[in-house]
């Protein structure tokens, strides 16, 4: 029989053989070895690398941080998207908005009205005692006729002045001695016109100067008397073209003189 020698050692069971090991020297060990026992081979896990796709994490930030600002391409997005609601305006902005509406139309039309007034400058007319007549009763119980013929000037170079009918009155000092009426007549720009004024008076209400002077015939003639025409709250209209640019109530004073109420009555004085 043949001799059989030791069987043939690998580097595997040199490395596993406890004996070789220490002929070799002990292995250098660290303090983790020395107190850790290796799991065994069944027991151990494989920890994957990586999450997968199938894995969830929860992250929590703190709320008052913020770590991540949107571009403004999702503003844009959001603002495109987000349904457009009409703005309600309110009752206090309608009222806000005619007020400032009424008061701009108020300025131009107080604006325009004194341009007007100060570019036209309308003048009122003048008035002077032209002649004047009076007719003797027939009796003593008669009213006393009074024809006064009024000379009106329109000094407006292009406007017209109308006059509607008015009050006029006829005193001889604070002593009322007759009435009549302003008739209506209008007067085109720079004209100039005769109004005849038609008043009466009761005889009775004359002062005893005046009544002289109705009665008296003789060539000599006596002291002047003063009189005073009046006309209260006569309506005038003054015309631009086809424009009435003015109304207003004028009220007219005449004070004059004359020589007599007998035949031949003269105008001497006249302010």
């Amino acid at each position: 029989m043949e001799e059989r020698g030791p069987p043939a050692t690998g580097a595997d069971d040199i490395n596993d053989d406890p004996a070789t090991m220490e002929e070799g020297g002990p292995p250098a060990t660290g303090a983790d070895d020395i107190n850790d026992d290796p799991a065994p081979a069944s027991e151990t896990q494989l920890v994957p690398y990586g999450p997968t796709p199938n894995d969830t994490y929860v992250i929590h930030f703190p709320k008052d941080q913020i770590y991540r600002v949107p571009p403004p391409e999702n503003a844009i997005l959001v603002e495109k998207h987000r349904p457009v609601t009409k703005k309600k305006t309110s009752c206090k902005t309608w009222c806000l908005a005619f007020l400032v509406i009424f008061l701009v139309l108020f300025f131009i039309a107080g604006i325009t009205v004194v341009t007007w007034y100060f570019v036209l400058s309308p003048k009122t007319p003048t008035f002077s005692i032209a002649q004047m007549n009076v007719k003797k009763p027939a009796c003593n119980d008669s009213d006393v006729g009074y024809e006064i013929f009024l000379r009106a000037v329109n000094p407006n170079d292009k406007m017209s002045i109308r006059f509607e009918s008015g009050e006029t009155s006829l005193s001889n000092g604070e002593k009322g001695i007759a009435k009549g009426k302003y008739p209506s007549n209008e007067l085109d720009g720079d004209e100039t016109d005769d109004v005849k004024l038609v008043l009466s008076g009761a005889i009775t209400a004359l002062p005893d100067d005046v009544q002289d002077s109705i009665g008296d015939t003789s060539s000599n003639k006596t002291s002047p008397l003063s009189l005073n025409l009046k006309m209260s709250d006569l309506p005038l209209h003054i015309k631009y073209g086809f424009f009435k640019s003015w109304d207003k109530k004028a009220e007219v004073e005449c004070k004059f003189k004359v020589d007599t109420f007998g035949s031949s009555t003269k105008i001497v004085e006249q302010d």
